[in-house]
């Protein structure tokens, strides 16, 4: 099919690219494909790669699920579209086009056609009886879906719980999980699923009585419980690390860590790995790669009123790595707070969360978030009663609030894209005085 045959936003072909689209989210995940972030297709990115051996990038993806808004629709090329067919069990493209017809507008130009035939009394007669059969049917089917829904979502949510039997430990992990139940269960087990908050794809159901899960990275870890593609329960996982760990990861490798084994004494000022040490590790440094440095242990500082401040220096210019980006997570006992700085020009990728607060610089304006460090600077982040605010070489950029606490301080991450540094670390809590 040439593209440029392809016309508007509404012609079978764009309808049968919905179609696969939605396929595609289906296997991935159960989120709809309009609440999907930058993290999701960065996913997909990689799960296609290692699937079908074909580069997407996310900015390619996003294009083609239509997040990111062109004067025109974008459509494909076929080795594209056979790549997203390949994906979700078909053989190419054509396969795909074959088992899934699409007769809409046939239909709808069929029934203009009868309805011209039609006297112009008879048609608005019609039209009127239609409208109010309709109207009383979905009346009477959205009540009584609202009813089933409600009740079988209530007894759900009170009679079946998410359990890790082993949640504490140190990386590498396999947590199990399981289902517990109140009385008897009133839908099969397979119809509930795990996302493991790990980024990685997501157990498929709960065919078994047990669910293994390996987790290769410190952290704190809030997996969520489905029940199809309803949230009923949640649970956590808690791995330590020992002291300051270095983790690298490729950008299309979901499948793996590669840890950096080099120590990190206490009272060291200068937390930093090298390209060696990185290419030693088995990262192919000519591609995008991420390296993380994270130090969990459990603390009584609480992660709504502290302050934590660091010289950060993002990568220099490299393969893979354009914008410099540097995300800064810090694990609570409930949730977790999560900030993503990057490049000015490159603030369509940063984002934050902050407990049940969270923003996309692909939806919202997160200029404020958009700072070169490739040089170095002063970044201090101070929580007070839940108040943010965010501070580059002293100045004041961005100030945010939430509402739930998340507790404790469990521990922190820095996230590097490629090889960056940081210096000077400092976290205390802001009443007490406790230091990390």
């Amino acid at each position: 099919m040439d593209i440029h045959s392809v016309q508007g936003e509404n012609s079978i072909f764009f309808q049968q690219l919905d179609m696969c689209c939605q396929k595609v989210a289906l296997k991935v995940g159960d989120k709809d494909i309009a609440e999907w972030k930058n993290s999701d297709y960065v996913r997909l990115s990689g799960l296609l790669h290692r699937q079908t051996k074909v580069n997407l990038s996310e900015n390619t993806l996003k294009r083609i699920f239509g997040k990111l808004k062109t004067s025109t629709r974008y459509y494909p090329q076929k080795a594209t579209r056979d790549a997203l067919a390949q994906f979700i069990g078909f053989r190419d493209w054509y396969e795909f086009e074959l088992l899934h017809p699409i007769t809409k507008e046939k239909n709808v130009a069929t029934q203009v056609e009868n309805n011209k035939q039609l006297p112009e009394k008879s048609i608005k007669k019609k039209k009127r009886y239609t409208t109010l059969f309709i109207g009383v049917g979905i009346f009477l089917l959205a009540v009584i879906l609202s009813l089933f829904y409600f009740y079988k979502s209530d007894d759900f949510i009170s009679n079946v719980k998410l359990v890790c039997l082993n949640p504490n430990g140190q990386v590498p992990h396999s947590a199990i999980f399981k289902l517990d139940i109140k009385g008897t269960l009133t839908d099969d087990s397979s119809n509930f699923n795990i996302d493991f908050a790990d980024f990685k794809p997501k157990k498929s159901n709960f065919k078994d009585s047990l669910v293994n899960h390996y987790y290769e990275a410190p952290g704190m870890y809030f997996p969520v419980l489905y029940h199809n593609k309803t949230p009923i329960d949640t649970a956590s996982v808690y791995l330590q690390s020992k002291g300051w760990d270095i983790i690298a990861t490729m950008q299309h490798d979901t499948t793996r860590v590669y840890p950096i084994f080099k120590n990190i004494e206490k009272e060291q000022q200068n937390y930093l790995v090298s390209a060696r040490e990185v290419l030693n590790a088995g990262i192919d440094t000519n591609k995008t790669f991420f390296v993380s440095f994270a130090n969990v242990k459990p603390t009584t500082i609480n992660a709504d009123n502290f302050e934590v401040s660091a010289n950060i220096k993002t990568s220099a210019n490299r393969p893979g790595v354009r914008c410099s980006q540097v995300d800064l997570i810090i694990y609570g006992e409930k949730d977790l707070h999560y900030l993503s700085l990057i490049k000015p020009e490159c603030v369509a990728w940063s984002t934050f969360k902050f407990s049940e607060i969270e923003q996309d610089g692909d939806k919202n304006d997160l200029r404020a978030l958009g700072h070169d460090l490739t040089n170095g600077a002063l970044l201090k982040l101070r929580i007070e009663n839940k108040h943010v605010k965010l501070y580059i070489e002293n100045k004041e950029v961005f100030t945010t609030s939430y509402n739930k606490p998340i507790g404790k301080l469990m521990g922190i991450k820095i996230l590097f894209a490629g090889i960056g540094s940081f210096q000077n670390f400092q976290l205390s809590d802001i009443k007490t005085g406790e230091k990390f």
